[in-house]
């Protein structure tokens, strides 16, 4: 007689694809994506530590990348999502950061790293016939978004825990967070202020933005 295995509890464990197609329990939250798309387009969604956004990204991903499309009945089966498809499902390009990666020890460096490697990581993801000659990761940014605007690809920003190490450095050197975040030439401005271009005139390059960060709670006190 043939029994069901057990299924896996997914501790710690933030990649939706494999949650759902390795016998992982998964409580259905994919209804929020119809609501998500009926939003608008550029949210920030704000939790403390441990509350699933990286898995809530993870969902976002796998429902609206054209890259997932052909897996998309394997990923979404018995959820209120497949059931229930929008007009966007499996309609987008996705540029996915995780600033939570960003390392303490040399801030700066590692942070137009993280810019660069996800550019990078998109070109082959994608398999583009793109070439970028500079190290610049904003410049990497810019020639990123005029190829996907020349060449339809609608694009959806992904940023994970953006706040993460910035928090850190407002804790711990207001020198260095006023040299990231605040200067005329911060690195971090530059990205955001570089990602508002994207979204400017007519068929601009990024569509949707989906931006997760930690409530800094213990540090408002602190602060203010």
């Amino acid at each position: 007689m043939q029994t069901n295995k057990l299924k896996k509890i997914p501790y710690g464990l933030s990649d939706f694809k494999r949650i759902k197609t390795e016998n992982y329990y998964y409580i259905d939250k994919t209804h929020f994506l119809e609501k998500l798309e009926d939003e608008q387009n550029f949210l920030y969604f704000l939790r403390p530590r441990r509350f699933g956004k990286s898995l809530t990204l993870a969902m976002i991903e796998a429902y609206f990348d054209v890259y997932y499309k052909e897996q998309f009945d394997t990923i979404f089966k018995d959820t209120y999502a497949y059931d229930n498809p929008t007009p966007f499902k499996s309609s987008f390009y996705i540029l996915s950061f995780n600033f939570s990666a960003v390392d303490t020890t040399d801030y700066e460096n590692n942070f137009r790293t993280n810019l660069n490697d996800a550019v990078e990581y998109f070109i082959a993801k994608y398999k583009l016939n793109l070439k970028i000659d500079t190290t610049n990761p904003i410049d990497k940014i810019r020639q990123l978004l005029q190829y996907a605007n020349v060449n339809d690809m609608p694009i959806y920003i992904l940023i994970d825990e953006y706040d993460n190490f910035i928090n850190k450095l407002l804790v711990n050197d207001i020198t260095l967070y006023k040299g990231m975040v605040t200067d005329k030439e911060a690195i971090y401005k530059e990205f955001f202020s570089m990602l508002k271009v994207g979204t400017t005139g007519n068929d601009s390059a990024i569509r949707k933005m989906f931006i997760t960060g930690v409530s800094p709670l213990n540090k408002w006190k602190q602060y203010r």
